[in-house]
């Protein structure tokens, strides 16, 4: 029987939540594609139309998680008037108030999924692509209005601060504090020292002085490093024929 698409939305959230919801109470693990299925209340066949792994369930959770920060953040209508610093604070202190209700799940599964090695870059891929162009968006943003000069390693910054928030999150899954507060307090002033060298061109100012001296300290002494290749006259052997006696 054909099902609608909202229906097919919810079964697949439905899945997630399973997915999720077992995994706190196995202690980490995870569970077979049977027990979520069953779990979500769908057949034991059917759940291979949504998920192929058990291991596309969890990437499944970043991916709308991610979507779910965004949304979030589109919808606050002050946000366009938060300094740089502002709204990258709020973008990581929505991810983190997110994945308050499945700390144990995120605990569990963050590491793997963000910090997963190349075999499974294809799963990856989306999750940090959409969040570094949310962070990105944010550094253009402040260049446009002239908060910030425009950064000469803008995907480099931006790559900085998508590791800085995976630190964040790293620290604050193993952060006993109340309320968390060791963590606030990191973020509040590792992105404050963050964005005072962005504001003051730090890196644009290491980049134009090191085409200074590459200018005048190599490029106009290379002539004393370098000694001209002599042309010889002696005939090589064919392209690759060394190879046939190995």
């Amino acid at each position: 029987m054909k099902i609608s698409q909202t229906q097919k939305a919810e079964n697949r959230q439905g899945i997630i939540r399973a997915a999720v919801d077992l995994i706190i109470e196995k202690g980490g693990k995870l569970a077979s594609m049977r027990e979520v299925a069953r779990r979500a209340g769908i057949g034991d066949a059917t759940i291979y139309n949504y998920f192929p792994t058990k291991e596309a369930i969890l990437y499944a959770y970043y991916e709308d998680h991610v979507q779910d920060c965004l949304t979030q953040i589109k919808f606050l209508e002050s946000f366009p008037t938060f300094s740089v610093q502002e709204q990258l604070q709020t973008l990581f202190d929505v991810s983190l108030n997110l994945y308050l209700a499945d700390r144990e799940f995120v605990e569990a599964s963050f590491k793997d999924v963000w910090l997963g090695n190349s075999r499974d870059w294809g799963r990856i891929k989306p999750i940090r692509t959409n969040f570094l162009a949310a962070i990105q968006d944010i550094i253009a943003a402040a260049e446009e209005v002239g908060e910030i000069p425009e950064q000469v390693f803008r995907e480099l910054m931006g790559q900085f601060f998508m590791d800085a928030y995976i630190a964040t999150v790293m620290y604050w899954l193993s952060d006993t504090s109340e309320h968390f507060q060791n963590t606030m307090v990191l973020v509040d002033r590792g992105l404050d020292l963050a964005c005072s060298l962005m504001k003051a061109g730090i890196a644009n100012k290491v980049f134009d002085l090191a085409v200074f001296l590459f200018k005048n300290h190599v490029l106009n002494r290379l002539d004393r490093f370098v000694t001209p290749l002599k042309k010889t006259e002696k005939v090589k052997r064919k392209f690759m024929e060394a190879m046939k006696d190995e």
